[in-house]
């Protein structure tokens, strides 16, 4: 059986989405002919995204993955594999977990060059560069229903990011048995449509064990040692010092 997802089934970001399942993130199961496709829908930086990570890599899960996709950009960037990235980013750490066990990993997402691509072929009549294209993604949220450039993000994610993520998840699925995936929640709603024409109706985990500790019930006993003197005139006497040395003083 080859998979082939049709990509006329993705839905356009429209603001605010509707879950297929409460609370997020989650993980969703998919299994049809053999196959088994693992779907993190993801918080990227919420600690039970974290617990998700760690629980669907446990030996006690029951499934072992031949083979990671991550919602990272296909241009390497290894400073995302560094001790930091697996501490502030979920993505990142699901790579580097899947790395330590000698698992194949995925970037499945646009590099910068190939957004600027699809933004282009979007809008052939304007000025499209990367620092464009950083602020579309920096100062917009995708709203098929929004002012133009949320318009034209909500595009995006549709004809490039989610067409190339759900492109990969086939491509997995057609070269490995078990397959996991971890892409965002809202990423997850626009492609469920063709997951489950490929895959059928899945199983969802929302509840992990808590594997960071729990502190919600703990109170914290603060002190404090030292009281904070402003350095704001000090600071302001050696720049004027520096500015003066570099020959920089006012004219």
């Amino acid at each position: 059986m080859q998979f082939k997802p049709k990509l006329d089934l993705l839905r356009m970001w429209g603001g605010i989405q509707e879950m297929p399942v409460k609370p997020t993130p989650f993980i969703a199961v998919f299994k049809r002919g053999g196959k088994t496709l693992v779907y993190i829908g993801d918080k990227h930086d919420h600690n039970i995204s974290f617990d998700m990570v760690d629980f669907c890599f446990n030996n006690d899960f029951g499934i072992k993955p031949d083979v990671l996709l991550t919602e990272m950009e296909n241009d390497g960037y290894d400073w995302k594999l560094t001790p930091r990235g697996y501490q502030v980013n979920t993505l990142a750490y699901a790579a580097g977990v899947a790395a330590k066990r000698d698992i194949p990993v995925v970037f499945a997402d646009l590099s910068d060059a190939q957004a600027v691509e699809v933004l282009r072929s979007l809008r052939p009549t304007e000025k499209i560069d990367i620092d464009f294209w950083d602020n579309l993604l920096r100062k917009t949220t995708p709203n098929s229903k929004g002012k133009k450039l949320e318009k034209l993000h909500a595009e995006f994610d549709k004809y490039g990011r989610d067409t190339f993520m759900v492109q990969n998840i086939a491509a997995a699925l057609n070269k490995y048995d078990t397959v996991f995936a971890i892409f965002g929640t809202g990423h997850y709603a626009q492609q469920l449509l063709v997951l489950e024409d490929m895959m059928g109706k899945p199983e969802y985990i929302t509840k992990v064990p808590n594997a960071r500790g729990d502190f919600s019930g703990i109170k914290i006993k603060l002190e404090r040692l030292v009281e904070f003197e402003s350095p704001k005139n000090g600071l302001q006497d050696k720049a004027l010092h520096f500015i003066k040395s570099k020959g920089r003083g006012a004219k």
